[in-house]
């Protein structure tokens, strides 16, 4: 006879509920900032990201993903981006008014 265990999908929720922050109306004039922890294949989607934004809003402005470096690399920073140290000030020196993170490998 064999033993499984079993998880009940009702369960009590480990995390938190929160609101999302609120959107930006439009993208024109703003500054998209990109975050990478350069396992996500950079060179070739926020280039692409880049042409596709600029096509809809073409005052749009961009901080590469090479201005901050490698955001989520555990062995330096943990797993938390907050304790990136100084991201939240260079985001903000860059007039960051929204971020691009690409996080997938």
């Amino acid at each position: 006879m064999s033993n499984y265990n079993v998880v009940w999908p009702l369960g009590k929720l480990g995390v938190q509920k929160s609101s999302l922050a609120p959107r930006l109306p439009d993208l024109n004039g703003k500054t998209i900032c990109e975050l990478s922890h350069m396992s996500y294949r950079g060179d070739d989607i926020f280039p692409a990201l880049r042409v596709a934004l600029k096509k809809r809003y073409p005052d749009i402005k961009f901080v590469t993903y090479e201005t901050f470096g490698n955001f989520r690399d555990p062995r330096v920073n943990g797993y938390e981006l907050e304790k990136h140290p100084g991201l939240k000030e260079l985001l903000e020196k860059e007039g960051c008014d929204a971020i691009i993170a690409g996080v997938a490998a």
